[in-house]
């Protein structure tokens, strides 16, 4: 998917506030628009499973006296009796340990509602912002941080306000309602937080550096929940220039002893990943643009993993990297024979580290099974099968060939089977008969609370990894029933993963999958009616029929214009079929 942002704010810290303005904003209805809602034709969700899997919206196995669902992954098992049904406000999630951090006694917090707001992070977002993985970064490091910095302390209490009321309000993006209280909170939270910023001095150290980069991935947070994707890429954008100040500082010999206790090495992996999330939603043009890729950490053999956090990051890196160098080499490809060498050496380099680390990993299970939750194995496996892919589509471009999607049907199953694993989904479940893309989540904002708890509560993480694995499969599979089951997981499954948006990346694959399907000798066709897209699938398309581009510009906060184009069209330089998106 490829992104072309246009109306960015400028990105400097100082001017955050003003950007940040802009986002309790009032949406005029849209009364003619008729809210449209998906009616299921899965089998209906079982009634029998315990409280905490019933919550989590997952398929429980009904053990005694504890089901091993929640036991594998580290959760409390509640039992089974019926939970009462919550509050509006009330938050329905599983019940989670804390972090291991105890604020000092003088560590006093303005108000109730921070005191709510920050019991609700060290609850609940730390652990979903870590994904499927333990994360030092947000489960430890950002609350010691949120301690002695009021900036950090701030930017925290407004993640977890806005991170509360994205749960409750059963949206994949929080509506952008003036009149909530709750999100009115978390943006003054955030307002006041740039104020400290603001306030620094001006001559900045190091930890005052590392201070304004943890609080630029707090605000690229609170502005991905909110489905405000150019304006978290500006927020990324703030803290790379910085963390290639320090970089650029320490390499000079300027030291800095203050002790901080968030550390640049978990910043560095933080901004790489959403670094690589970005480019991967972005177009050529946009890339051309954005800043250089972060200094990397260098991924070092091991012996042997002595814990399998060590292999998540360790594979994690790899990913990273060769992302990394598949996009370059797309924006920037090699002209000449020294160049051409050196791009072989680079990916055999990420060839060979990756297969060392499958092997370490494997020596880790076989000595330490009972040592790995189930997400968590999971989480890696989708990792490993998207390098995989990732490793064949390169070799193929080093050869100078087309790709062969067909031969990578095994890893598109495989993510599928994963993520139905992970999700608690249906294995068989797929779109509808007759369904269109405006059945979900296509109304206007302001009407979103007359939309019925039909879907699965929406979830928010940094990343890891799972959206990105369905979008490869819901677009570049050959086989029409995976690609409408990978679109299904999407959209059923609301979830947001930095700047990826399951609803609107399942759409536009949806979109992008009728129009392969009906096009003609390489022109893509309109559908002038509803009733014209409900055409039957087919699998025998021809090549010059495939979509090549979806270049997507952004026209405001919540809306963009996406342009499809075959690849005929993009090799002649054609305009393709442009759709407008709002959410």
């Amino acid at each position: 998917m490829q992104y072309q942002n246009q109306e960015r704010p400028t990105g400097s810290l100082v001017q955050l506030n003003e950007a940040l303005e802009l986002q309790v904003i009032e949406m005029a209805p849209n009364g003619s628009k008729k809210i449209q809602v998906r009616k299921k034709t899965w089998k209906p969700k079982t009634r029998t499973g315990c409280v905490t899997c019933r919550i989590r919206r997952v398929k429980c196995d009904e053990a005694k006296p504890a089901c091993d669902r929640c036991s594998s992954t580290g959760r409390r098992c509640d039992g089974y009796a019926t939970p009462t049904p919550p509050l509006s406000h009330q938050v329905a999630l599983p019940h989670q340990r804390s972090p291991l951090f105890v604020a000092p006694s003088e560590f006093q917090l303005g108000s109730i509602d921070e005191q709510q707001a920050f019991f609700f992070y060290r609850q609940h977002s730390a652990f979903e912002l870590s994904g499927f993985f333990d994360s030092s970064f947000w489960q430890f490091e950002v609350l010691q941080a949120a301690h002695s910095n009021p900036a950090v302390r701030h930017a925290v209490v407004a993640l977890a306000a806005m991170h509360r009321v994205f749960v409750v309000s059963h949206m994949p993006v929080v509506p952008d309602d003036a009149s909530d209280k709750q999100l009115r909170f978390a943006l003054q939270q955030c307002n006041r937080s740039i104020q400290e910023v603001i306030k620094s001095p001006a001559r900045k150290t190091i930890a005052d550096k590392i201070n304004m980069m943890t609080c630029c991935i707090l605000f690229d947070c609170l502005a991905c929940i909110q489905g405000h994707q150019s304006i978290a890429f500006d927020h990324l954008r703030s803290g790379l220039k910085i963390l290639k100040e320090v970089d650029d500082e320490l390499a000079a010999g300027i030291q800095d002893g203050t002790a901080h206790p968030v550390s640049l090495s978990s910043l560095r992996t933080m901004f790489v990943d959403m670094d690589t999330q970005v480019r991967g939603v972005m177009s050529d043009d946009d890339l051309v643009s954005w800043e250089p890729q972060p200094k990397r950490d260098p991924i070092v053999h091991q012996t042997a993993f002595v814990a399998f956090s060590q292999a998540h990051s360790y594979l994690e890196a790899i990913f990273n990297d060769l992302l990394a160098f598949v996009q370059d080499m797309d924006v920037r490809p090699p002209t000449s024979d020294t160049q051409v060498q050196a791009a072989r050496v680079e990916f055999r380099r990420l060839q060979s580290q990756y297969e060392a680390g499958n092997r370490l990993l494997e020596e880790f299970l076989s000595l330490h099974p009972a040592t790995v939750s189930t997400e968590s194995r999971i989480g890696v496996g989708l990792i490993q099968t998207q390098v995989r892919i990732l490793l064949i589509a390169q070799k193929y471009c080093e050869e100078r060939k087309e790709i062969d999607w067909d031969i990578l049907e095994p890893e598109f199953q495989e993510i599928l089977s994963l993520a139905c694993e992970l999700l608690g989904a249906d294995p068989n479940c797929t779109l509808s008969s007759g369904a269109v893309p405006e059945e979900y989540y296509n109304f206007p904002a302001d009407r979103a609370s007359t939309l019925p708890t039909m879907f699965a509560r929406p979830v928010f993480s940094s990343g890891s990894k799972l959206l990105s694995g369905l979008w490869l499969a819901s677009t570049r599979s050959r086989n029409p029933t995976m690609r409408r089951k990978a679109i299904g997981l999407m959209l059923e499954y609301p979830r947001r993963e930095g700047v990826w948006d399951s609803i609107l990346a399942g759409r536009i694959a949806w979109e992008l999958n009728m129009f392969e399907e009906s096009a003609l000798n390489g022109d893509l066709c309109e559908f002038p009616e509803q009733s014209a897209r409900n055409f039957p699938q087919t699998s025998n398309i021809p090549e010059c029929n495939r979509v090549r581009d979806v270049l997507i510009t952004y026209t405001g906060l919540r809306r963009a214009d996406v342009e499809f184009r075959s690849k005929k069209q993009y090799e002649e330089g054609e305009r393709g079929i442009l759709r407008r998106f709002a959410w």
